[in-house]
């Protein structure tokens, strides 16, 4: 392969912007020289898109210490910019980024490897974004917000429970909503509990609380 692809873009692909997080303009170098150690492999004789040079030639043609270039191979390939299989390392992405004559070429040997067609700096951004997602739903879901006295009245009407709504919001606003030493998590099942120890047995039931 003569020449491949490099978006001009590419420091900002959120998985290129992890790696120099971690390893600066070192990691980011070795990331382009390991591409080009693949593409120059590449010929119709061989369209494996498979890292030929280990660990050791690789150190040895960069200066950097062997155990330090496995350990960027290894981060490189967790975040999806090589795949690793049975010890090989490959970069199948690239078929994509070719110059013309291996493009034809893999076309006539039906070899196109198959790859999302999505570039990596969108499936990259677009996982991060999922993530994020993910993240802020679960502090969403784990962030507690105290009941209101109609809100405790209603829930505790629903579900049969006769208990003092006022009494019940009164007792948790003035102990900070804790459960023993803990923050409290969800309210109704502070108000299950409360029920069925029956903290109120002498208080007004539910049916005297306005809603």
């Amino acid at each position: 392969m003569k020449w491949f692809k490099h978006d001009s873009g590419s420091r900002h692909d959120a998985k290129i912007q992890k790696l120099r997080l971690k390893y600066g303009l070192e990691g980011y170098g070795m990331y382009f020289f390991l591409l080009e150690c693949v593409a120059g492999t590449i010929d119709k004789h061989n369209l494996t898109f498979e890292l030929e040079e280990d660990a050791e030639l690789i150190a040895a043609a960069t200066n950097i210490h062997v155990e330090r270039v496995e350990e960027m191979m290894r981060y490189m390939v967790n975040l999806g910019l090589f795949e690793e299989d049975g010890g090989r390392i490959t970069c199948l992405k690239m078929a994509l980024r070719t110059d013309e004559y291996t493009q034809k070429v893999l076309k006539e040997a039906n070899k196109l490897p198959i790859v999302s067609r999505q570039t990596p700096d969108s499936v990259g951004i677009k996982s991060e974004l999922r993530e994020e997602k993910r993240r802020e739903e679960k502090r969403k879901v784990s962030r507690f917000a105290p009941p209101s006295v109609t809100e405790v009245a209603e829930y505790a009407k629903e579900k049969g429970y006769s208990i003092n709504a006022t009494k019940f919001v009164n007792y948790y606003e003035a102990n900070g909503w804790m459960v023993g030493r803990n923050k409290m998590k969800s309210w109704k099942h502070a108000v299950a509990n409360w029920a069925s120890n029956d903290f109120n047995k002498s208080a007004p039931l539910l049916t005297e609380v306005a809603i």
